[in-house]
């Protein structure tokens, strides 16, 4: 029984790996990639996301082997960066936040609501604490 369980699992593995599963699951990943990132020394996932304008979750999605607290990234791992989020037809401009700006003021200058500029930067947290100087926001279309 047991040699013929074993052997059921290894026919089930091997069909698996070399199937249409594990090519479907890898091509899956590839197509989600719209480049790759290497880690450097101090590398967090909140930093690498912001460098390539795409949300936390994004890059945890698109990197299954990123615990949650996202403390086992290695300096030179290659990452997958999916579609960015920030780039859309939506943006009128885009905006270089400055030290000390935050989103209400960024969103009364170029009249939009704040919910509008939130919706088109989505790795700006909902309390809108986490801008960095230097990170590019996607100012949405004025409303009218």
């Amino acid at each position: 029984m047991f040699t013929q369980l074993s052997l059921l699992a290894m026919v089930t593995a091997a069909i698996c790996v070399n199937g249409a599963v594990f090519p479907a699951l890898l091509a899956a990943r590839q197509t989600t990639c719209s480049s790759t990132y290497t880690v450097v020394s101090g590398d967090t996932c909140d930093a690498i996301a912001v460098k390539n304008n795409v949300t936390v979750a994004a890059l945890e999605a698109a990197n299954p082997d990123i615990d949650a607290q996202c403390d086992n990234l290695f300096v030179g791992e290659s990452l997958c960066i999916p579609g960015t989020t920030i780039a859309n037809s939506t943006c009128q401009v885009e905006f270089t936040v400055q030290s000390g700006d935050d989103c209400f003021d960024i969103a009364e200058q170029f009249n939009v609501t704040l919910a509008a500029l939130e919706a088109a930067n989505p790795q700006v947290d909902p309390l809108c604490d986490n801008l960095l100087p230097g990170e590019v926001l996607c100012i949405p279309t004025a409303e009218s």
